[in-house]
């Protein structure tokens, strides 16, 4: 997503596109997107630099790290980045710095909820829909991972 700085003049310019994660190199192993995403982005120019406040809605796609359902999520992401410039500078590529902010943005582990009970290491039963049948002697203690989503 490339910028003339020529273009950016008084009170900046703004932008808007509609993409698809492969148009900014992000892949399937990044996230599974389920929808285009749309970005919207306010670029002002000073002397020396341009800033960019850039905000990006798309529809996403993962698997629950504990219990391994398949959840679709909706986000809308915003960031500000810097490009520095000089006098001969006539681009700026927004494309590498939105695919960063996003892998940067996506989650480390992702959960369906919160409280998600995850699967029973045994039987393999989704805690969060039925209760194990496994004998709770044999199963020794279950590790839990506290994590804010």
């Amino acid at each position: 997503m490339k910028v003339k700085v020529k273009d950016i003049v008084g009170e900046g310019l703004d932008l808007e596109r509609t993409l698809k994660a492969e148009e900014l190199a992000l892949t399937e192993i990044d996230c599974k997107f389920r929808s285009p995403l749309k970005i919207t982005a306010h670029l002002d120019k000073a002397t020396d630099e341009v800033i960019a406040k850039v905000a990006v809605d798309g529809t996403y796609a993962y698997e629950c790290a504990r219990c391994l359902e398949p959840v679709t999520v909706s986000r809308h992401d915003k960031f500000i980045t810097y490009f520095d410039i000089t006098p001969e500078t006539e681009l700026v590529d927004l494309g590498d710095e939105i695919r960063q902010e996003m892998v940067l943005a996506l989650t480390v582990i992702p959960l369906c909820k919160k409280d998600c009970k995850g699967i029973c290491p045994q039987c393999g039963a989704n805690l969060n829909k039925e209760k194990c049948k496994c004998d709770p002697a044999s199963q020794g203690p279950r590790p839990q991972i506290n994590i804010e989503i």
